[in-house]
């Protein structure tokens, strides 16, 4: 079966809404809390592309035509 992965490219601003124990470990950019909320604003999409993905038939195929090129 053929697949297709689309890619989007673009800008956006984010929050993300951490919960901590303690206001040390929350300081500390380091340390991950437990993800409450992720909020995105200003989506900017600038283009987007779409590839076929190769089936795992055609990726060995492939992977061999390149290394007979190399011999």
């Amino acid at each position: 079966m053929t697949k297709f992965r689309r890619i989007i490219n673009g800008e956006c601003s984010f929050q993300l809404i951490e919960l901590f124990d303690d206001a040390e470990k929350a300081a500390n950019t380091k340390n991950e809390g437990e993800l409450v909320e992720c909020k995105i604003q200003n989506l900017r999409v600038d283009f987007t592309k779409v590839t076929k993905e190769k089936d795992e038939k055609q990726q060995q195929s492939s992977d061999l035509r390149q290394a007979e090129k190399r011999l």
